[in-house]
């Protein structure tokens, strides 16, 4: 009898074994080699459980492709949905925590190009995370970039309809200010010192689409910073001060530029503020900064009523 019953649990254990090893093979089978937005090849999950962000923008595009309860891990400044406050944090996204996230055992991490320095990819791959580094270089192509992370994380139907969203606010925002002209424009995004946008920077960008006539387009570099002398010089018809700087006094800010001299009384001048996240972000609240860009640019093409303003 006792040697029956070693029989059945040598059998048993065999089959449990056996079971496992066709399942650790399905896994592998499963993943799947794509192409991130810098050309790296990575072998991703095709339904990834355990993902982490490493930038707010990511995180915000994870909770909008329907996958909040896949994400395990974000950095420090993920606050939006309000969700994302209570997830694991693993440091700021310029030297987040390898440590920790490795800790969290991701099967894929999410990293952004312009925020996330090389190295953080480099040594998360070599200890065989996969990595799919985002980049989302200009407005116009952050449509795309919807659908390639709703195809990577396991959403591509929703990749496909934030993506569509997306895009129809882009076009609503072109359609208001077809007749517009071109209005001399300076976005302040730092103030000690003054930093503002150039030509090829990602707000840069964001101005042309709202056909704003960016002073700051001449100026060397993607973060140029100018002088007093240079603004008043260049006569701006209005200002946008972006509540980028933490702990900034916005209202002593905004006072301030409005009593420049060489700028304050001039008939038409203007000095007004917009909320960063909505145009530093590049996920799925950027097509409601693109908007309220325009409608501080210009607002006779949008009127005063407060739907314009969410």
């Amino acid at each position: 009898m006792k040697d029956i019953g070693k029989n059945r649990m040598k059998k048993a254990a065999a089959g449990w074994a056996g079971l496992l090893l066709i399942i650790l093979v399905a896994a592998s089978a499963m993943a799947a080699a794509v192409i991130d937005e810098m050309g790296r090849t990575v072998e991703v999950p095709d339904q990834p459980q355990r993902i982490i962000a490493l930038t707010p923008s990511l995180t915000e595009i994870l909770f909008a492709l329907g996958l909040g309860d896949k994400v395990v891990g974000a950095t420090t400044w993920s606050d939006y949905p309000p969700q994302a406050r209570r997830l694991p944090k693993v440091g700021d996204y310029i030297a987040p925590n390898l440590e920790q996230i490795a800790a969290l055992a991701p099967d894929l991490v999410l990293a952004n190009r312009e925020g996330n320095p090389p190295w953080v990819v480099e040594k998360l791959a070599q200890a065989g995370i996969p990595v799919f580094v985002h980049w989302p270089d200009e407005p116009q192509r952050l449509p795309e970039s919807f659908i390639r992370l709703g195809r990577v994380c396991g959403a591509p139907e929703a990749g496909a309809a934030l993506a569509a969203d997306l895009k129809k606010q882009y076009d609503l925002t072109a359609q208001k200010l077809a007749e517009a002209q071109p209005v001399r424009t300076l976005l302040v995004i730092g103030n000690h010192p003054l930093i503002s946008v150039g030509r090829e920077s990602f707000h840069g960008r964001l101005l042309d689409m709202v056909k704003a006539d960016n002073i700051a387009a001449g100026a060397p570099g993607p973060w140029p910073r100018l002088s007093l002398e240079y603004v008043i010089e260049s006569q701006p018809q209005v200002i946008i001060v972006s509540t980028m700087e933490r702990g900034q006094n916005l209202k002593k800010e905004l006072a301030y530029w409005r009593s420049l001299p060489g700028l304050s009384g001039r008939n038409g001048f203007r000095v007004e503020s917009i909320s960063s996240d909505l145009i530093d972000r590049p996920g799925p609240r950027l097509g409601r900064g693109l908007k309220e860009l325009a409608r501080l640019v210009h607002p006779d093409y949008f009127g005063p009523d407060k739907e314009n303003r969410n």
